[in-house]
């Protein structure tokens, strides 16, 4: 007598179409971003008719928590994750939940940027933690290729090193070339960290099986 195989839960195109969703959502996020500190100059001569290109930014991380939660469950949904996965696909969840409605507040004048900040580096880096240990248990599973794990895992510690990198500038003296070097290395590192992170969901996206 055969034995049936086990359907997944959800089907691989409903995992493509969020996961694609949430990296279009989050590349349009950081190129925002980008153009707002190239063209306002936000830290020189402030260019004000370019200022909008910030709230464009912050309103785009707000909408895009939803499909970010969606995606993160359906993936571990597909591959039948374990507790260990759940628990983070859970605290990832709230992390961007928890970003979507600091970056509110602050849109609001609730809480100030350094508040959203804070939140917004904390849950990123449970959210690249997540992406390092689902991609593990994708491949596992036969879903997505091993080099998608590497490049997780390379995204946490890209942002891993780019927090001590900052870390030490900021005990660094105030103002001094050590400390600028030191910040704008970690903020190099960090922006690669954020710009992989939609390129991965985008890999998900056209590479799950």
């Amino acid at each position: 007598m055969e034995v049936a195989a086990i359907e997944p839960v959800v089907s691989s195109e409903q995992v493509r179409v969020w996961a694609g969703l949430q990296g279009f959502l989050s590349l349009a996020a950081l190129i925002a971003l980008a153009l707002f500190f190239l063209l306002a100059t936000p830290f020189g001569t402030p260019q004000t008719r370019w200022a909008w290109l910030g709230p464009v930014n912050d309103w785009l991380a707000v909408l895009g928590a939803g499909p970010w939660v969606v995606a993160m469950i359906l993936l571990t949904l597909y591959v039948g994750g374990g507790p260990w996965l759940w628990t983070l696909t859970i605290a990832a969840s709230v992390g961007a939940a928890a970003i979507a409605i600091v970056t509110l507040l602050m849109i609001t004048g609730v809480v100030g940027l350094s508040v959203q900040s804070v939140v917004a580096v904390g849950a990123t880096l449970v959210t690249f933690v997540w992406a390092a240990v689902a991609a593990g248990a994708a491949n596992v599973a036969g879903a997505l290729p091993s080099w998608v794990s590497v490049v997780a895992v390379a995204m946490v510690a890209a942002l891993i090193v780019a927090t001590v990198i900052a870390s030490v500038g900021y005990a660094a003296p105030a103002g001094s070339m050590l400390q600028t070097t030191l910040y704008v290395f970690g903020a190099a590192i960090a922006g690669l960290a954020w710009l992989a992170f939609p390129a991965w969901w985008l890999v998900v996206a056209s590479t799950l099986a």
